[in-house]
């Protein structure tokens, strides 16, 4: 690795190591997505990392080439919040039935959470009558052990896993839902998981699916935070390497298209055809074809021209647009496509550790959503499109007073 300050370049797959890495898709440097500007920090250095998208030759993987340090990352102001939408609170509290339904897990068996944020996985597991512990560095887990989700602040990693093992003993279920790819060591962390697991317990990770960022032109997906954009392929293989077995994956709309994956000890699952089925679909998609990812590549690069001529042209006509949700994959599209203050006059949000900061790179001010309302924009441009159902139904007073939504992925469209 060649190290330089907050961030070192990586030659080598995260899974297989291997040094074959082809360039798919560069998009300039960019700032840490998730961290939202102070109004006293606006004039101070604001550090840029390099952030490509790049195919592993020998297992498929998709994965970054710049890995910004962890601390840097998540032990500074963290503002993501897992319960800021209701849709994602209801997604997490169903898939913590499913699980303990599918599983037959008992009252008191353990649930452990990596990354667990505020605690809403942990919610559903606790309300099935599992005991729950999260995993996480963020400051932002603090808001959990006050809701009494007790959670570990502090990095996953084996020994980590080791201490909570010896205190709590193995978990039947350990989860990581967006998560799994923000980790910098992937083989440590999974040795980790592999110590807390019970014998017949299961791993289940979910992610966004690198097929859907493909066939949806999802770009914005891609920033420092996730070293890797998931697939059966490379996470068969990765398993497979530590002992472990990928028995089962699942398809969920949310976030623009997710898969969960089930793993657990060999042989003590039965690996079902949705592996097989999956691989089917993603050789024949094309997601480890090179020239279809050359197409990926060409088709983001029309979509970034297509959004700016589109807002540069109601503009020119003369009407105000406005940022409608500020997530931090809006921060990959604000800053690749070159829309500052001059494009949008404010951003506004429903997360209240947002409200009155500035969006990283362009420096756009947020605002809470009801300023929407106030204001009366003509257009606002739906960054987190992945709940643009949601926010469209919170905002039908803007849109019967004459407001428009535009979504800018996969093709920008005005609502």
């Amino acid at each position: 690795m060649e190290k330089t300050a907050k961030g070192r370049k990586s030659h080598n797959c995260i899974m297989c190591g291997s040094d074959e890495l082809s360039l798919v898709l560069d998009l300039g440097h960019q700032p840490h997505s998730d961290y939202f500007l102070r109004q006293d920090e606006l004039d101070d250095v604001e550090f840029f990392f390099p952030l490509r998208l790049v195919s592993c030759q020998k297992c498929g993987l998709l994965q970054i080439d710049y890995f910004v340090d962890p601390e840097y990352l998540y032990q500074g102001e963290y503002l993501y919040q897992s319960s800021t939408t209701q849709t994602g609170k209801l997604h997490y509290h169903q898939m913590a039935k499913e699980i303990v339904d599918e599983f037959g897990f008992n009252k008191d068996d353990l649930a452990i959470d990596i990354g667990s944020n505020v605690g809403v996985l942990l919610e559903g597991f606790k309300k099935s009558g599992m005991k729950v512990l999260g995993v996480d560095p963020a400051r932002v887990a603090e808001k959990a052990n006050e809701k009494g989700i007790e959670t570990i602040i502090d990095f996953f990693n084996s020994e980590t896993a080791q201490l909570i093992k010896d205190k709590y003993g193995k978990a039947k279920v350990i989860s990581g839902t967006n998560v799994f790819a923000h980790l910098h060591d992937l083989d440590d962390a999974i040795k980790g998981a592999k110590i807390l697991l019970d014998e017949n317990g299961v791993i289940t990770i979910e992610a966004p699916s690198a097929l859907d960022l493909l066939e949806h032109l999802e770009y914005d997906t891609i920033y420092h935070q996730h070293i890797c954009y998931l697939s059966v392929k490379p996470m068969k293989t990765f398993f497979e390497k530590h002992g472990l077995e990928l028995f089962q994956v699942k398809h969920s709309s949310i976030h623009g298209g997710t898969l969960r994956y089930y793993v657990g000890h060999k042989g003590k699952h039965e690996v079902n055809g949705s592996i097989k089925d999956y691989l089917k679909k993603e050789n024949d998609f094309g997601v480890y074809d090179n020239l279809r990812l050359e197409k990926f590549s060409s088709d983001v690069r029309k979509q970034k021209v297509d959004l700016i001529r589109l807002l540069l042209s109601l503009k020119e006509r003369g009407k105000t647009i406005i940022a409608l949700s500020a997530p931090a994959k809006g921060n990959t599209l604000l800053n690749y496509c070159n829309i500052d203050k001059t494009i949008l006059d404010f951003a506004t949000e429903k997360n209240p550790l947002k409200i009155g900061r500035f969006t990283p790179g362009v420096h756009i001010p947020i605002y809470d959503d009801e300023t929407i309302l106030k204001l009366k924009p003509d257009y606002a441009l739906i960054l987190a499109w992945n709940f643009s159902k949601e926010i469209m139904e919170n905002m039908k007073e803007f849109r019967e007073g004459g407001g428009k939504f535009i979504i800018p992925i996969p093709t920008p469209e005005i609502i």
